[in-house]
């Protein structure tokens, strides 16, 4: 009778401490920090959608009221590297009458699971070229 209450409480312990199978999503993050004499300032999160897409969110703080702000994930650190997806699926940021703002975009590509990349913000629709905030992404624990 004890033999078989031992029994039982080693299958318990057994089915209490067997591993999951899978692993959890690898989510990205990134403080953007201002470039050049920019003020813009913000964070930056990237996180699978599925096994082809990635959800990216992007705030930002100390940008000219109502502006519009195009911004992209790359490859690479800081200001090298190509866009990572298509260019189009970034929808800008549009600027609150403070400066602030916010957007979230699904972009048609696997999110990240090694590797470098950054985000950055650029000037203006017009102004590609200036980049006013980047943050490099690093994978969150």
């Amino acid at each position: 009778m004890i033999r078989l209450t031992l029994s039982a409480c080693a299958m318990a312990v057994a089915a209490a401490v067997a591993p999951t199978r899978g692993t959890a999503p690898m989510k990205w993050t990134a403080t953007l920090a201002p470039q050049g004499s920019s003020k813009i300032a913000g964070t930056a999160t990237v996180a699978p959608d599925g096994a082809s897409k990635m959800t990216v969110t992007v705030s930002i703080t100390g940008g000219d009221p109502n502006a519009t702000y195009p911004w992209h994930v790359h490859t690479g650190k800081c200001t090298a590297g190509p866009v990572y997806g298509p260019g189009s699926a970034y929808k800008p940021i549009k600027a609150d009458a403070s400066g602030a703002g916010t957007v979230t975009v699904t972009v048609p590509v696997a999110s990240p699971e090694s590797g470098d990349y950054h985000v950055n913000v650029h000037k203006s629709p017009s102004d590609m070229g200036t980049i006013v905030s980047c943050g490099e992404l690093t994978m969150a624990m």
